[in-house]
C-alpha cells in the first residue's frame, strides 16, 4: 500500500484535528470564549501533534486506544476554549472529528495525486496540506455561519449527542474498513478506490449531521410558530375580554344616574354617606379611560392603564391611534399587549414606586409610524441576536413576546430595535405607512 498511496502521516492527521477544533470553536458566540483560550490553543495544537506521533509508535493492536486518546485531546481543546454545556462539548467534538477525517483524507489524496511522484520536498508538502486544510475549513466555516441551524445548536440535548456519537463511530469505522481488509481475503478494491471511498464516506458523515440539524431546525421553527400563534391568540382573546369590559363600563355609567337619584332621595345621612363612599370606590377603577382614535387601542390601553393605576405605575401615553388603523386586529393586539406586558413586568420589579415609569408614543415620522415604548429598568440585561436574554430560569419558555412583536414588524415591512441605556429600556418599531 505504501508504494502506491502512502498512509496519511500522523503529523498531518494531528494538524487536521487541531484545525477542525479551531473552526468549530470559531462558530461559538464570542461571549462563550474563555479568556485564556488564545494563549492555550497553540499549545493544544502542539500537544495534538506530539500525542499523534507518540501513539504512532505503538503496535497496531493499540491503534484504536491511540485514536481514542487523540479524540479525548480534541475534547480537552474544546473544553479549555469555550464555556458550554457538556452535551454541546460532545456534540461539537463529533462534528470536529468527522470534519478532521474529511479534510485530512481529501487533502492527502490530492497531494498524492499532484505531488507524490514529482517531489518529496517537506516544505512543499506542509505548505500544500496546510493550505488545503485552511481552505476547506474556511468553506466549512462560512457554510455553517450562514446556516440557520445555530439556533438549535445552542440547546443540545442528550438524544442529539447520542445520535452524533453513533454517526461518528459508524462513519469512522466504515471509512477505514477498506484499510482493515486490505491485506486479508476480503478485498475492498485497490488502494486508490479505498481512499476515494474513505473521503466520500467522511463527506457523507458531514452531510448526515447537517441533515439531522436541518430536521431539528424544522421542528424548532414549527414550535416557534406554534408558540407565537398561541401568543397572538391569547392577545386577541384578551382584547375580546377588554371589549366586553368596556361594554360593562358603559353600562355602569348608564346606571350611575339612577344611583345618584337613590342617594339624593336617601333621608338618613349615614346611609347617604355610605352610598357616596361606595360610588367613589366603584368609579376609581373606571377612571383610566384612554382615547386614541383607534377602538382596539382604546380598549387595550384603558385596561393596561387601569392595571398601572392599581399597581402605582406612572403610565403616560401620547398616541395617535388612527396611524395604526392599517394593522390587523390580532397583530395590533399582539404588538400592544406584548410590549406593555413586558414593560409592566419589568417595572413591577422596582420596589421604589417613583421609578415605576412607562412612556408610550405613537406618531408619524417621515412616512413611517413610530411606535416607541420606554420603561425604567434596573435590570442588568445581556443581548443576543438583538434580543434581551430572559433572567428567568425556564429560559426555553420565555421570549416569545418580543419574537411575536418582531414577527408583526416584519409582516408589515417594518423594523424592531431594542436598547437599554441609562436604566431605560427602549422598544422601537418603525412601520411604513401604507
Amino acid at each position: 500500500m505504501n508504494e502506491v498511496l502512502p498512509n496519511i502521516p500522523r503529523f498531518y492527521t494531528a494538524l487536521a484535528e487541531w484545525i477542525a477544533c479551531l473552526f468549530v470553536i470559531a462558530q461559538f458566540d464570542k461571549s462563550t470564549w474563555k479568556k485564556e483560550a488564545l494563549l492555550l490553543l497553540p499549545f493544544m495544537g502542539l500537544g495534538q501533534i506530539v500525542l499523534q506521533l507518540f501513539v504512532g509508535t505503538w503496535p497496531l493492536l493499540f491503534w484504536i486506544p491511540g485514536m481514542f486518546l487523540n479524540v479525548l485531546w480534541m475534547l480537552l481543546t474544546l473544553f479549555i476554549a469555550v464555556d458550554a454545556s457538556n452535551f454541546s462539548y460532545f456534540y461539537n467534538l463529533c462534528k470536529a472529528f468527522i470534519f478532521a477525517e474529511f479534510i485530512a483524507s481529501v487533502s492527502w489524496q490530492l497531494y498524492c495525486l499532484l505531488f507524490l511522484r514529482s517531489t518529496e520536498n517537506m516544505a512543499v508538502t506542509v505548505l500544500f496540506m496546510l493550505t488545503m486544510y485552511i481552505f476547506l475549513s474556511l468553506l466549512y466555516y462560512v457554510f455553517e455561519k450562514r446556516s440557520p441551524h445555530q439556533a438549535v445548536l445552542k440547546n443540545i440535548k442528550k438524544r442529539e449527542v447520542v445520535i452524533a456519537a453513533l454517526s461518528a463511530v459508524i462513519i469512522f469505522t466504515v471509512s477505514n474498513m477498506g484499510f482493515m481488509f486490505y491485506q486479508t481475503f476480503l478485498v475492498a478494491g485497490d488502494v486508490q478506490s479505498i481512499f476515494i471511498f474513505r473521503t466520500f464516506i467522511n463527506l457523507c458523515g458531514l452531510l448526515i449531521l447537517y441533515i439531522q440539524e436541518s430536521m431539528r431546525y424544522d421542528i424548532y421553527l414549527r414550535n416557534e410558530l406554534s408558540s407565537i400563534n398561541n401568543v397572538l391568540q391569547s392577545q386577541y382573546e384578551q382584547y375580546e375580554a377588554f371589549r366586553e369590559s368596556n361594554a360593562l363600563v358603559s353600562q355602569k355609567f348608564h346606571d350611575l344616574k339612577h344611583q345618584l337619584d337613590i342617594i339624593e332621595m336617601e333621608p338618613e345621612p349615614d346611609k347617604r354617606k355610605e352610598y357616596v363612599h361606595q360610588l367613589k370606590k366603584d368609579l376609581t377603577q373606571y377612571q383610566a379611560s384612554v382615547k386614541t382614535g383607534n377602538a382596539i387601542m382604546d380598549v387595550i390601553l384603558t385596561r393596561k392603564n387601569s392595571f398601572c393605576i392599581q399597581n402605582k405605575i406612572t403610565f403616560t401615553c401620547i398616541v395617535d391611534g388612527k396611524l395604526l388603523d392599517f394593522i390587523e386586529t390580532m397583530d395590533l393586539c399582539s404588538l400592544l399587549g406584548n410590549a406593555l406586558d413586558n414593560a409592566i413586568e419589568s417595572t413591577l420589579k422596582n420596589a421604589n414606586r417613583d421609578k415605576r415609569l412607562i412612556k408610550l408614543r405613537v406618531e408619524q415620522k417621515a412616512g413611517f409610524v413610530l411606535f416607541l415604548l420606554n420603561n425604567y429598568s434596573d435590570d442588568d440585561l445581556s443581548f443576543e441576536n438583538g434580543l434581551p436574554q430572559t433572567t428567568k430560569d425556564d429560559k426555553e419558555y420565555h421570549g416569545y413576546g418580543l419574537k411575536s412583536i418582531y414577527y408583526v414588524a416584519n409582516k408589515y415591512n417594518g423594523t424592531m430595535t431594542i436598547s437599554h441605556e441609562n436604566n431605560w429600556f427602549s422598544l422601537k418599531v418603525l412601520l411604513p405607512i401604507t
